[in-house]
């Protein structure tokens, strides 16, 4: 079986630093919000098509375990290239974003703050947090990075390979015979 996640895994890297220049070409504000979105509808596409061809090298049949591996070391590497991207991009492109995007994270906090009840001193300790850290520093990305691996690329992964796996025929039979064999 060949490794079908590096090549759209590199299409995932690819398609997202486009679409991240495009993006911050247009309106750098973008990169916060629709870029979100737009770069998770990337990574599905490219993921379901690693698990696709994988399967088709496979005579149309894939394990659940083969097709998550297929679909989510996709997804690993092409969000750590486009990463990389962003960490080059916001930190020696254009610093200013560092700004916009902190504007971004203490307005997305303001909006929450009443729905977990915080208070005046709360609020402002989180919003002093904000405002003396780099959203996009080693120590952010070092942590953001490995969760984005989880989540969403592993429940992702997990959801992509269960709907795409087929299993031989003669493995699902031979799996449910030793199933109750063993209960005796």
């Amino acid at each position: 079986m060949q490794n079908h996640f590096v090549r759209f895994g590199l299409m995932i890297g690819v398609a997202s630093i486009l679409l991240n220049i495009l993006l911050y070409v247009y309106d750098p504000i973008l990169l916060l919000g629709a870029g979100s979105w737009i770069g998770l509808i990337i990574c599905i596409y490219f993921m379901v098509k690693s698990v696709s061809v994988t399967r088709s090298e496979n005579g149309g049949f894939l394990s659940l375990s083969e097709s998550f591996k297929s679909s989510w070391l996709a997804y690993v590497l092409g969000s750590f290239i486009s990463s990389i991207f962003m960490f080059i991009l916001v930190n020696y492109i254009d610093p200013s974003l560092i700004e916009s995007i902190r504007d971004a994270q203490i307005d997305a906090l303001k909006q929450t703050s009443q729905l977990f009840n915080y208070s005046e001193n709360q609020l402002e300790e989180l919003i002093s947090a904000i405002k003396d850290t780099n959203p996009s520093g080693l120590a952010q990305i070092a942590v953001t990075i490995p969760v984005s691996f989880l989540f969403p690329g592993a429940i992702l992964a997990i959801v992509i390979a269960a709907i795409m796996k087929r299993n031989r025929p003669d493995q699902s039979n031979s799996t449910s015979q030793n199933e109750n064999y063993d209960h005796f």
